[in-house]
């Protein structure tokens, strides 16, 4: 997380927040599904903040769920890769998975 600058976290979550739509004008489905992503949005930039506030000595504490939590945001600012605004310096992640087994550790073992 260290190599995230607060201009980054920012704009990044400026870009994601004003993508999604306010629930009121909204009905059924829809309405459901903006709260629910306004909702998962808010709780990650919170675990980013709440990390990057933290005194040093508990960031060890609160460094993975914060690294996870901004790799989330990269991957919703992504639903809208195209649109002009997109922030794509600051929608970097700070590691990545390996999607054939994303558990599994980079080390190997040889044998």
């Amino acid at each position: 997380m260290e190599r995230i600058t607060e201009n980054q976290v920012a704009r990044l979550t400026s870009f994601v927040s004003a993508r999604i739509p306010e629930t009121a004008p909204l009905e059924g489905e829809a309405r459901r599904t903006a709260a629910a992503l306004r909702l998962a949005a808010n709780k990650q930039m919170a675990a980013v903040i709440f990390h990057r506030l933290s005194p040093a000595e508990h960031s060890g504490e609160t460094e993975l769920h914060a690294t996870a939590a901004w790799n989330l945001l990269v991957a919703l600012a992504g639903i809208w890769h195209d649109h002009p605004d997109f922030p794509a310096d600051a929608a970097v992640e700070t590691f990545e998975f390996d999607c054939e087994s994303p558990l599994s550790t980079s080390m190997r073992r040889d044998s």
